[in-house]
This record gives C-alpha cells, sequence and structure tokens, in this order.
C-alpha cells in the first residue's frame, strides 16, 4: 500500500439556499452530510485518515476552515456543492488555495456532475473534479496522488490538470452493490448538532441513512437525470441496513433517524423486511422519510408506523391538475388525498410540500393549490416552496424558453439567485416574483395560523419545541 495520506473533508455553508428562511431550516431541517462520511468512511478502510468539517452545523468561517488546514496539514481537500451554495465553495476553495497553493483540492456534488469539466476550465483553483460515486474515486486518487499527472489518467470519473488542459477520464461504472460500501463515517461529526423536532418527543439528537441512491421518476424540477448514474435505482439491502441501524442506536445511542432516500418506499417487500427486522432487533428508535402517494398502501404504512416511523413527507407539488402534469409528477389528486387519509389512519404525522411558479401557474392555479392544501384531511405540516429553474433541470429549460408564460429574470450565468425561500428569480403569467414570494408567506400563514392546525402541531411539538419553531417560523416569515 501507498503512503498513508491525510483527507480533509468540507461541506461548505449551504443554510444560503434557504435566503429569509435560514431560522427555519436550522431547526427542522439540518442533516450530517452523510455522502462525506461515506467517502470517508472508504478512505479510512483503506488505511488512511480523515477529517471532516461541517459548515452549517459548526458555523464555520473560512478562517475556521484555514485554521483547521494548519492544524491537520491534509494531503487532500475535498469539497462538495449543489450549484446553489458553488459560489460559497469556490471562495472557500480560492482562500485555501491562496494560502495553501501545494495542497490539491478535488470538488465532488452535483454542480461538478451536471457541468463535468466546465467547471475546472471557469475555475483555475480547482485541482480535481470527482463525477459519479466518489467512494472508490477517492482512495485510488489517494494512493496515486504522488505519482502525479500520468496515474491519473487510469482514475475513472476523475477530471484533472495537465499543464493548461482540462481532461475529463471515461465514466465510472454504476456500482450497484451498495452493500459493499462501508458504513459512513459518523465518529468524524460532532453529531450532538445535528437535532430536529420529533413528533410527541421534542428536540432529539439525528442522523442520517440513506438505504438507496438514485430516482426512477422525471419530475421537471428535479436534475437527477443530469447527474451521473442518478436514473439508476439502487437499494441496500434489509440486512445491510439493519445493521447500519444497530450501531446507530446501540453504539451512537441515537434516537431518531432521518432516511434520505429519495422515495423510501419505492420496494416495498424491502422496506416490509426493514420494519420486521427492526422489530425483531427491538431496535428502540423513531424514523422519517419520504415517500409518494402513489407508493403507499394502509399495510405498508401500518407496518412502518409499527417499526417506529413517526412521520413521512409526500411531494404534493399543487392542487391543480394541469399544473401536475406539467411537473411530470404522474400522480393524481386522488392519489393524493388518499394517501393521506391512509397515513393518518395509520396514526402516522404527514408533512407536504408544495411548488408555487411553474409554467402556466397564475394567481387561480395558486389559489386551487392554497385551497387544496388548506382542505385536505390528515395534512399536519405543510412546506412552500417558490420554484426555482435549477441547472440541469427540466423546468430550467421550459423557463429560459419561456413556456407556459414564464420569465426567467435572473442572470442565466449566476445561480447566486436561485433560493427557494423568501426571493423568486421568476415571473409567470400574471405572477411577479414579488407576488410569488408574497404567495408563499401567504401560504405558511395561511396553513399555519388555522385553529385546528395550530393547536395540533403545539400536540405533534410539545410546549417547548412548539415555541422554539414557532420563533424560527416567524422569523423566516418576517426575513429576520
Amino acid at each position: 500500500m501507498s503512503k498513508i495520506k491525510k483527507l480533509l473533508l468540507i461541506a461548505p455553508p449551504s443554510d444560503v439556499i434557504y435566503g429569509t428562511y435560514k431560522a427555519l431550516y436550522r431547526k427542522g431541517f439540518l442533516n450530517p452530510p452523510i455522502h462525506l462520511c461515506y467517502v470517508a468512511a472508504s478512505a479510512e478502510a483503506a488505511g488512511h485518515k480523515a477529517t471532516i468539517l461541517d459548515g452549517d452545523a459548526e458555523r464555520l468561517t473560512i478562517s475556521d476552515i484555514i485554521q483547521t488546514i494548519k492544524q491537520c496539514s491534509p494531503h487532500l481537500i475535498g469539497i462538495t456543492s449543489t450549484s446553489i451554495d458553488f459560489w460559497v465553495a469556490a471562495e472557500i476553495i480560492i482562500q485555501i488555495k491562496t494560502i495553501f497553493p501545494y495542497i490539491p483540492v478535488i470538488l465532488g456534488g452535483i454542480h461538478i456532475n451536471i457541468f463535468g469539466i466546465k467547471v475546472l476550465e471557469k475555475h483555475y483553483a480547482i485541482d480535481f473534479g470527482c463525477v459519479g460515486d466518489g467512494e472508490h474515486l477517492i482512495v485510488e486518487l489517494l494512493d496515486k496522488l504522488e505519482d502525479g499527472i500520468p496515474a491519473y489518467s487510469s482514475i475513472k470519473g476523475l477530471i484533472y490538470r495537465d499543464g493548461d488542459q482540462v481532461i475529463q477520464n471515461p465514466y465510472r461504472e454504476i456500482n450497484r452493490n451498495l452493500d459493499c460500501y462501508p458504513f459512513p463515517s459518523r465518529h468524524l461529526l460532532k453529531n450532538e448538532l445535528y437535532y430536529r423536532s420529533v413528533p410527541y418527543r421534542g428536540y432529539q439528537q439525528t442522523t442520517a441513512v440513506m438505504s438507496s441512491r438514485g430516482c426512477p421518476f422525471r419530475c421537471v424540477y428535479c436534475a437527477v437525470e443530469k447527474i451521473t448514474g442518478g436514473k439508476q435505482v439502487r437499494i441496500r439491502s434489509a440486512q445491510n441496513v439493519l445493521e447500519e441501524l444497530t450501531f446507530i442506536v446501540k453504539k451512537l445511542h441515537i434516537q431518531h433517524v432521518a432516511f434520505n432516500d429519495d422515495c423510501l418506499t419505492l420496494d416495498k417487500s424491502r422496506i416490509v423486511e426493514l420494519c420486521e427486522g427492526i422489530l425483531q432487533r427491538n431496535l428502540q428508535f423513531t424514523w422519517e422519510g419520504l415517500s409518494r402517494a402513489d407508493l403507499v398502501d394502509s399495510h405498508i404504512l401500518k407496518k412502518m408506523k409499527q417499526a417506529g416511523l413517526v412521520r413521512i413527507s409526500y411531494g404534493i407539488e399543487s392542487g391543480n391538475p394541469n399544473i401536475l402534469k406539467t411537473l411530470r409528477k404522474e400522480e393524481t389528486l386522488d392519489q393524493i388525498t388518499e394517501a393521506f387519509r391512509i397515513t393518518k389512519e395509520a396514526g402516522i404525522v404527514t408533512r407536504g410540500s408544495i411548488i408555487l411558479g411553474v409554467p402556466y401557474e397564475n394567481r387561480k392555479t395558486i389559489k386551487q393549490t392554497l385551497d387544496f392544501v388548506n382542505h385536505l384531511k390528515g395534512l399536519d405540516q405543510l412546506v412552500v416552496n417558490v420554484l426555482q429553474p435549477y441547472p440541469g433541470t427540466k423546468v430550467r429549460e421550459m423557463i429560459l424558453n419561456g413556456e407556459g408564460g414564464a420569465c426567467y429574470l435572473g442572470d442565466t450565468d449566476s445561480f447566486y439567485s436561485l433560493q427557494r425561500f423568501g426571493s423568486s428569480s421568476v415571473s409567470v403569467n400574471d405572477l411577479s416574483p414579488r407576488d410569488l414570494v408574497f404567495f408563499q408567506k401567504w401560504g405558511f400563514l395561511s396553513f399555519y395560523f388555522r385553529p385546528k392546525i395550530f393547536l395540533n402541531n403545539l400536540r405533534i411539538s410539545g410546549y417547548k419545541a412548539f415555541i422554539q419553531d414557532g420563533i424560527g417560523f416567524m422569523r423566516s416569515i418576517l426575513g429576520i
């Protein structure tokens, strides 16, 4: 084996994408960078050393990051970013390379997967790019780091520099066997910083689990089709997930898990096996995740509830059938209504999300959406999003082409303005960006300030969490 290397992985502060809703994000949606934990685990399994910095959870400044680099003297620095927070990552990288020009930096995440070689051609401070899964790539790069440019050509999925030329190697074959990866290196995180309000339990320390990767659906607001391997659904075995859950509950003593799967119930038989395993092992913890209205039924929901599921989130997106078709959601309002009914019947807290500002949207369709969610029986909690044309999405093409009365008002070369909350870069028909921001606030207020919903969430959260969540909610709405 080659010389032991030190790897520093950084998740830059990403709360910028939540705009004025940062306080709400930090209280209810903060997740550990589990993807970096996977990369770190592979590096450690190969005998290298790893450190992880989470800009959001640790509230890190660039000075904090620089100080850590001075202390640990890494051989390689890895940074992940989406397109929306790439400007933050780029600023960090520039500062790092100014002070430590001899330490190579590799960029991973959604942004580099969408734009590939173009990112390094435009941003000279970035030495490498990772396209596709990073677990095996990072080990190969660490092992060959001292061998230089000729050795890099054999690392599939790597983008690198050869003098003034930027080279993108062939794609790495998609690894369908996720069970082969070591469990995420959670010991590198400050796990006590990750918590959220858990139904009927108040604030609980929380971690994230990914039991699958990829999504087969074609929703126009998602960039999965442009991400390497994104359309290929890869599912871990129930036994492999159970081993990880056992470690989390019995070794780390974490009592709440947020599943980060795009759709948790895509393989119903596996979820049933997982639930039965949780019960057989007597794992005492609560959990939550995301699914689709057309992929749940009473049997599976009751089984999940029995195994500790306390909250499930569904993408409602719109209360107008034509807008749902525009979004290529492939669900009906009847299916959505039924899913919330049977979920509530199973005793599970529900969260739904909607999107405002879709092509073909107007004041009438927004009113239909808000009326739909405000009369949707079984909906406990609501997230109101303003549509933003993210890079790699079909809806970005639609908006840039003016489809459905939509008009993009931002800078097409910059993604800084693409914040989902408190701002809009799009006008559509009779709706200006200011109108869309107003309806986002009105959507939150009109839903949560109904007496029945207000009291229901007080009961779900408990007084302490309810007051703290409420403060975060009002700060977000008021932009303070």
